[in-house]
């Protein structure tokens, strides 16, 4: 199964982005760590990530990828985003529909998806809950408007096996209310920062073979300007450890552009072209100028240019 979380982030200089966060691990007779569960849309404004069967999940998610790049409207945003969640809501309920020579009650999908991303026409980033309502006999979208029990600290919203969600939920209180006062709105500015992956990244460093989640943690950012990008993650730590993005390890000698390559420890970010080595020497990089700086905190146009 997964754990998976999509929040809105606030920095110190107020702009906001989205971060969708889960883990890396298949289950089904065997653990598989190196899987996709979090996927940006080409539009570039949108994200989705899931919990549940990947029968389900995996054609469904591709679908409505591959839906988003063949309809002119959605490519180009024409679309606000409630409307092509409209479109991706069609998409899932025309496949489930599809569905036939199954065995009792094998219709019902087993999953759940978190789907958002930055409204340009609200100016705002919104978040959906998708899940399939057996009652009506099809996929329903329900937003979250508020911020899940946590004070006053954001959008935010989860998924997956209920011992992991509830785990996730409870250390997120107690994270919330040790940095933010147990109303977790003191002071009455804070907002959510990075705290969800700190729980979903220690979870996951406490997960053994056996658990249904496991794998790196993995991520996709939306950001307020109407792009995207992929979370690289060094794992287990920046020393010693692999660059992940989506899932998986880049070989040593794949060189890739990544906009946010983070450390999990420090949660320092910046921008990568090239090896993971070279990544690894630019998060270092990093790290130095934050302890410089100890109210250093990322810009969002910092991921985008090498220094």
């Amino acid at each position: 199964m997964t754990i998976a979380v999509a929040w809105v982030r606030t920095l110190n200089k107020r702009a906001e982005e989205m971060i969708f966060c889960s883990d890396s691990r298949l289950s089904g007779g065997k653990r598989f760590d190196h899987c996709q569960k979090t996927f940006r849309f080409s539009r570039t404004d949108a994200a989705i990530s899931f919990a549940g069967g990947t029968d389900w999940a995996y054609p469904m998610i591709v679908a409505a990828i591959n839906a988003a790049d063949l309809h002119a409207p959605s490519q180009t945003r024409q679309l606000s985003l409630p409307r092509f969640k409209a479109h991706v809501l069609n998409i899932l309920n025309q496949m489930q529909r599809e569905v036939h020579n199954f065995a009792t009650a094998q219709d019902i999908p087993d999953v759940t998806f978190l789907f958002g991303g930055y409204d340009w026409w609200s100016k705002r980033f919104r978040l959906w809950r998708i899940q399939f309502d057996q009652a009506d006999r099809e996929f329903r979208a329900h937003e979250r408007s508020g911020s899940f029990g946590f004070g006053g600290l954001g959008k935010i919203d989860m998924a997956g096996d209920p011992e992991w969600v509830a785990a996730l939920r409870d250390r997120l209180r107690v994270l919330a209310k040790k940095r933010y006062g147990q109303n977790m709105r003191q002071p009455p500015t804070a907002r959510f920062n990075m705290e969800p992956f700190e729980v979903i990244r220690d979870l996951l460093r406490g997960a053994d073979a056996h658990a249904s989640i496991g794998g790196a943690p993995q991520g996709v950012k939306i950001y307020q300007y109407l792009s995207s990008a992929y979370l690289g993650v060094f794992w287990p730590k920046v020393r010693k450890g692999r660059l992940f993005l989506s899932g998986r390890p880049l070989l040593d000698y794949e060189r890739a552009t990544i906009k946010s390559v983070l450390d999990p420890d420090t949660l320092s970010s910046t921008w990568c072209n090239g090896s993971p080595e070279e990544a690894a020497a630019q998060l270092r990089k990093a790290n130095r100028a934050a302890r410089a700086s100890p109210s250093h905190e990322e810009d969002l146009s910092a991921e985008l240019i090498p220094s």
